[in-house]
């Protein structure tokens, strides 16, 4: 393995790693890894290349989170990535009776090695051990791993090349070499060294390797299954207004898979899992190093067949009907259902202010706080139920939505997992003609009393030229016990943290919410 370096002395953690020793290309893309058995070396028997099942499907199982930072994360992938799934496929090697070894490559780089399970079908073959090689990802690396091997040093002295060989018992400012006749020679500039060992060279890419004993020779079916990283998915959705009085909409839900694993997966059958189980995350081995490929996208052909969501432990799995090819660095779009035409909706616009809610453990009496007043924004909101009632009612993964009135965009939101028969109330973006100002009249406490009272005044103006009705959304964050004493519009609570008030404003007018709400302690709390 001829390394060709800089004429220079430089540190490991900067060699050089721009050979194609150090720097494997990429693999092509295909469903099954490079396999070989193999006797022990003392057999001295040649290579026997493994295979696919004819009839053991490729199987992948995509776990939705990390879409995003995936699928933004560019460079060379590695052993850290993103996202989660799992792989399946059946192998079959021809083994002898005896020892054998099995070696398998074409492996993702985020691979979880403690996770790796090769079950055989046959009950006469027992697995002794397993072993995973790491790829060195430069050429520091080559040379941590040459430590106490031959090389030979190719080098420069006087203005003629010069090369020598010997065991290598050091590197760092330069290389140190053991040589045949008993000396040491420190090499400090040299062009290239080579690993003479030939059983001791470091592999091309990720490798695994079981040690097993077959109690005859023949084909052999195994099972195998692993977890990695480098795979993530998440829905997006296409949601498109119908002109008229009554709100209605037709949404279309496609999932996009993204793939950066370093590996492609071709002809998988695919399911996505929309869910995020807890994991032990620690540190994986190091893979190879390759470039990823830029994101494309694949259209699905017409009207193929959907997936069905099924229950998938505490999750919701949509298997996709069609066999479906995960190229490496790509992004794959697959339907997740057909286009439902005419949802039942409700458009409308909502007013809060801009303040971070959370739960106090006593009553907040600082004057200064909740005092979010001054001019916030009025958002157009498109709500609907996911019901079957609706024209929806199923579990919908997360995702982006994005709107149209027509065939003009009005903005995007993201859509959280939602069951059958939840709420679904999404922002929009911000209404032109609409505007709100917030101001807080009064702030009073009672410590005898254990309460306190807070009144805030909401200005909304109206420039259509139609009537509009704002919900204006109200934090009360104070305390958990409270209650709406006075309001010039009806007050309704949203949740344990929230008023809303629907309030009309005329064409070309304003209006003006006022309320005043109490908070009250137990006796024994002292805030």
């Amino acid at each position: 393995m001829p390394l060709p370096l800089t004429t220079r002395p430089l540190p490991l953690a900067l060699l050089a790693c721009a050979i194609a020793a150090c720097s494997p290309s990429r693999a092509p893309d295909s469903a099954a890894p490079a396999a070989v058995a193999t006797k022990p070396a003392a057999a001295a028997k040649a290579d026997q290349a493994g295979s696919v099942v004819a009839n053991g499907a490729l199987r992948l199982t995509v776990y939705s989170g990390d879409y995003d930072a995936l699928a933004a994360r560019g460079g060379t992938p590695a052993s850290d990535m993103p996202g989660y799934a799992l792989v399946a496929n059946t192998l079959r090697y021809d083994l002898e009776a005896g020892a054998n070894t099995i070696t398998l490559g074409h492996l993702p780089r985020a691979l979880d090695i403690a996770a790796v399970s090769l079950r055989p079908a046959d009950p006469g073959i027992a697995i002794r051990g397993q072993r995973y090689l790491a790829a060195p990802a430069n050429a520091a690396a080559v040379l941590a791993t040459a430590l106490g091997q031959r090389v030979a040093v190719e080098h420069t002295s006087g203005g003629a090349k010069q090369s020598d060989s010997g065991i290598l018992v050091a590197a760092g400012n330069g290389l140190t070499l053991a040589l045949a006749d008993g000396r040491t020679k420190v090499i400090r500039e040299y062009d290239n060294f080579s690993l003479l060992e030939a059983d001791r060279q470091p592999p091309a890419q990720p490798t695994l390797r079981w040690q097993l004993q077959a109690q005859r020779a023949g084909a052999a079916d195994f099972a195998l299954s692993y977890p990695t990283g480098g795979l993530a998915w998440r829905a997006e959705y296409l949601a498109v207004l119908a002109p008229g009085k009554d709100c209605r909409l037709a949404l279309d839900g496609a999932a996009l898979v993204a793939n950066r694993s370093g590996v492609g997966f071709r002809d998988a059958a695919l399911t996505l899992v929309a869910g995020e189980p807890e994991r032990v995350r620690g540190q994986a081995p190091e893979m190879f190093e390759a470039a990823a490929d830029s994101a494309t996208f694949a259209r699905v052909a017409s009207a193929p067949p959907m997936p069905q969501p099924r229950v998938s432990g505490e999750y919701y799995a949509y298997p996709i009907p069609a066999k479906t090819t995960l190229a490496d660095g790509a992004i794959e779009r697959v339907p997740l259902f057909a286009r439902l035409p005419a949802v039942a909706c409700e458009r409308a616009y909502e007013t809060t202010p801009q303040a971070d809610v959370w739960q106090p453990p006593q009553p907040l009496l600082d004057p200064g706080y909740n005092n979010d007043v001054g001019p916030q924004p009025v958002k157009a909101t498109v709500s609907f139920a996911n019901t079957r009632a609706s024209g929806l009612g199923r579990p919908l993964p997360a995702g982006r939505v994005r709107v149209f009135d027509g065939g003009d965009f009005l903005g995007e939101s993201q859509l959280a997992h939602t069951p059958d028969g939840a709420e679904i109330h999404l922002q929009v973006g911000t209404a032109f003609d609409l505007s709100a100002e917030r101001v807080r009249k009064a702030f009073q406490v009672d410590r005898g009393g254990r309460n306190m009272t807070e009144s805030f005044a909401v200005t909304l103006r109206n420039a259509k030229k139609t009537d509009a009705t704002v919900s204006v959304v109200e934090p009360l964050p104070r305390w958990s016990d409270w209650e709406i004493i006075a309001s010039s519009v009806p007050a309704t609570r949203r949740d344990a943290q929230h008023a809303e008030f629907a309030v009309p404003v005329p064409a070309g007018g304003e209006a003006v919410l006022g309320y005043t709400v109490r908070y009250r302690w137990p006796e024994g709390m002292k805030p």
